[in-house]
Parts: C-alpha cells; structure tokens; sequence
C-alpha cells in the first residue's frame, strides 16, 4: 500500500513527541486506549489520524495543547488549541470569552464621538463584507471581531447619554457579529450570551426592524443550542411586531422572511412540518417582492437564501430526494456569501447520504471544502456526514478517509 505523504509526516512527528516525552510505543498505546501495534501503523504513516476522538486522545498524551503541531498540514493551517478532552477551541474564542465576561468602565474618549462612530459604522460593514466573500471566513472575522467590539464598546461607555442610541445600534451589531462567529465555530453557550448582549442594545434603540434583526441572531442562538421550541417562539414573536411595517418597508420585509426560515428549521425539528413549509412560503412571498438581487448584509436574506433553505427543509422533513432535485437547480454563484454555499453543500451532502449514494456525498462534501475550508472543518453536521461515510462501510472511498483526515473528523 502507497503511504500517504502527508501520513507519513504525521506519523514521524508523534514518534519524536513520543520519544522526547520518554514514552515507550506500549506505554503511549495503553496511554491511549490502543494497541501497540496500532501506534507503529501510525508512526510509520500506514494507519491515518482520521478520527477527532483519537487524534485528540494522542495529543493529550503526548503533552501537546495545540493540534496544529501534531497535524499542521491536515489542518490546512487553522490553528485550534484544545480545550478539553472533546473541543476544538478556535484561537480567537478566548479573547471573546474575555469580553463578554468583563465589564466595560467608562472613560474620557480622546476622539469626537461621530468621528468615532462612522470609522466604526465603516468596519462593520468591512467585516461583514470579508465575512460574506473569502474562502476562509472563519478567520477573515476572527482576526477583526474582538477588537471591533472592544472599540465599540469603549466608545459606547464614553459617549454621552445623548449619542447613546447611535451607540446602542454600533454595539447591538458588533455583538451579532461576535454572536455569528461563536456560532459558527462550534461556541454554542457563548454564542447565547452574544446573542442576549444584542438583544439588550437593541432593545434601546426603539427601532423594531433593528430589535427584529437581533431577535433573528437569538433564533440562530437557539437552534444552534437544539432548542427549536426557544427558536419558535422568538422568530414567531418577532415576526408578529413586524407586520405593521411590511408595506412600507423593505428592511422590515426582509427581517420577516429571515426570521421565517429559521422558524421553518425550528418548526421542522418540532415535527410540524406542513406548519414549517407554510413558514417557507412567507420568507418566499418576502423574497419575491424585494426582488432577486436583494440580499441583506447580516442575514443574507434574498431568494437565493430562500431557495437553499428549500434544500435544508425537505431534508428536514425526510424529502431527500426532493431536496437532491432542488439544489441541482441552484446556481452557486447567485449565493453572496462563500460560508453559506459551503454549508449549503454539506446540507446536500446529507441528502446523499439517506439517499444511499456516499460517493455523491463525498462529492458534495469535497465541492464545500473548496467553498470554505474553515466551514467544514467547524460544522458538526459535515463531522457527522463524513463519519457516517467512513465508518458505514469496510472499504470507505480513499476521497473520504482524506477529507475526514484534514477535518479531523468527530466523533
């Protein structure tokens, strides 16, 4: 059998991190919970590191806290310390921790506040705009988030009471951009404390197309701590204020239809589905109406959205095949947002995989990949999908055994 280069590498690392430790290959097998024979196929590049638990388990073993060290290159150059026995942790989650746990104490600003307040209105709008276009956009908002908040906040604590509401607005957004990256990487409790720091600057604002668009950060919130009853009820309480303003505005009209998708999900995972798909077909009404080059920069909310989401709900429901046909009609490129194609693909590639055709998942999965290598390698789902695939069969497709390997599949 050919080794696999990159194995190979993998493997002579742990055997140096081994022997600088003074371990023994019994004693780091037992260590581990494997077979002395099992830790000589890895070191010699003949048995891959495809599984997140082991990978994991080794590590801890050999001392590491980083497993970029051990498997930098299946990575591909994402640095993600560990956490626990059980988490990848992205490098940038400890700063946030820090500033949603601290308080913020008021001082003098060395600069006019409105100056302040437009150099900050322009960031975000840069940060969202990175967030939406590149291949890695995990990392394109990671390196901006924390210090974007931190200013926002500082600014907020020093502007007086006057400027107040204009500050509440920079902040209600700043922590939905903290919320959105938390919850994409895997951070589903801090992602909710986000989420409620939102929700309260928005509140101040007495804007209720603004209060609704931090009410759809709190549904993502929700669903992403697989509370769909939460997420039903906060999309559908939102929704229900905004309905005064859909004839008159195409902000208020846009919140709307992304607050239904999410409602669709929720409602979905609760079982109803015919109250689901009529969810779907509001968020479609919205869509049409504001046009097909309508997407909103923080929901990306636009027909294209609503077509994907299509996608994600017959698989949903246990319409695979239905779901399969739809998104063969779905032009990628009409997508704005590089994190949604990719998570749209791993959405399809679930689709496959109840359909019985693994290698049309590992397609789909590989087609994410190229979209956004970070969004894969976060997404439990994709984690999920390509463990199914591996381990489903005795001789998994080599195209899957790599990809889990670079994803560091979860077990």
């Amino acid at each position: 059998m050919e080794i696999d280069p990159v194995d190979r590498q993998i493997g002579a690392t742990v055997r140096t991190l081994r022997m600088s430790r003074g371990l023994s290959m019994r004693a780091c097998a037992e260590l581990c919970g494997y077979t002395e024979e099992w830790l000589r196929l890895v070191e010699c590049g003949r048995r891959p590191l495809d599984k997140l638990s082991t990978a994991i388990a080794l590590a801890v073993v050999l001392g590491l806290d980083d497993l970029g060290i051990m498997l930098g290159a299946r990575l591909q150059r994402l640095r993600c310390a560990l956490r626990d026995t059980t988490h990848l942790q992205h490098e940038t989650v400890p700063a946030l921790r820090r500033l949603l746990s601290t308080p913020t104490y008021p001082k003098a600003s060395t600069r006019d506040p409105y100056t302040e307040s437009e150099s900050i209105r322009r960031r975000l709008s840069l940060a969202w705009s990175a967030w939406h276009r590149s291949d890695r956009p995990y990392t394109a908002l990671g390196i901006v988030v924390p210090g974007l908040l931190r200013d926002t906040l500082a600014l907020h604590r020093a502007s007086p009471p006057a400027s107040r509401r204009l500050t509440w607005q920079l902040l209600s957004e700043a922590f939905q951009m903290a919320q959105r990256f938390l919850y994409c990487v895997g951070e589903p409790d801090l992602a909710a404390r986000a989420a409620d720091r939102a929700m309260v600057a928005a509140e101040e604002t007495d804007d209720p197309v603004f209060i609704s668009v931090s009410a759809w950060t709190s549904t993502m919130a929700a669903l992403g701590r697989s509370q769909a009853e939460e997420a039903h009820a906060i999309a559908r309480d939102a929704t229900g204020q905004l309905h005064r303003a859909l004839p008159t505005s195409p902000a208020a009209l846009s919140t709307f239809g992304a607050l239904n998708l999410f409602n669709a999900i929720a409602l979905a995972r609760l079982g109803r589905p015919a109250d689901a798909w009529h969810s779907w077909k509001l968020a479609h009404r919205s869509a049409t109406a504001l046009g097909k080059n309508h997407h909103h920069p923080l929901t990306m909310f636009g027909a294209a959205n609503v077509a994907i989401y299509s996608v994600a709900l017959h698989i949903e429901t246990g319409q695979a095949a239905t779901a399969i046909k739809n998104a063969s009609r779905i032009d990628l490129a009409t997508i704005p947002s590089t994190n949604r194609r990719a998570q749209h693909l791993i959405d399809l590639a679930q689709g496959h995989l109840r359909r019985n055709e693994p290698d049309a998942a590992v397609t789909a999965l590989l087609a994410s990949e190229q979209q956004s290598t970070e969004t894969i390698a976060f997404n439990r789902a994709a984690h999920t999908t390509i463990m199914e695939i591996t381990e489903g069969t005795k001789r998994p497709p080599r195209a899957a055994l790599d990809l889990a390997a670079r994803i560091l599949k979860a077990t």
